[in-house]
């Protein structure tokens, strides 16, 4: 297992990008999953990275971006984390991310059910609960 003060410096770095738009700087997430992989860092970086995402739950971190390409390449090991992370504090990246493994077939059951509960949620900010919602829908009209 890695060192994890690296991956933290990393986070902290992508974080000190979030701009006045709530957008992170791309070429810093680029640059920062590139030295996350460097370092050697698998799986044990999921769950650090979804809670940058639940810390920043409207911030824009890609289309998917380099942070969920890297967390969705442990197929079978971050769809856990991820509807742990996703029920604790939805974030507009993680829903994202919930209606991709929908798309591909897994958990579909489990993830619509988290879905819709999220498009329910009062205390989860209005653009969140409008994708879960919207996302929900698409996949119930497939």
């Amino acid at each position: 297992m890695a060192d994890m003060e690296i991956l933290e410096k990393v986070i902290a770095r992508i974080e000190r990008s979030i701009d006045e738009y709530n957008e992170a700087d791309i070429s810093v997430i680029y640059d920062s999953v590139d030295v996350i992989t460097n370092a050697g860092y698998k799986s044990e970086a999921i769950e650090p990275l979804l809670k940058l995402f639940e810390r920043h739950p409207l911030a824009y971190f890609g289309d998917p971006g380099a942070i969920v390409h890297f967390i969705e390449q442990f197929d079978g090991e971050y769809e856990n984390f991820l509807a742990e992370s996703v029920k604790r504090t939805p974030a507009s990246t993680t829903v994202w991310m919930l209606n991709r493994c929908i798309n591909a077939g897994e958990h579909t059951e489990e993830f619509m059910g988290i879905l819709k509960e999220i498009a329910g949620r009062t205390d989860v900010a209005k653009d969140i609960k409008e994708r879960a919602k919207k996302f929900a829908e698409f996949q119930a009209s497939r």
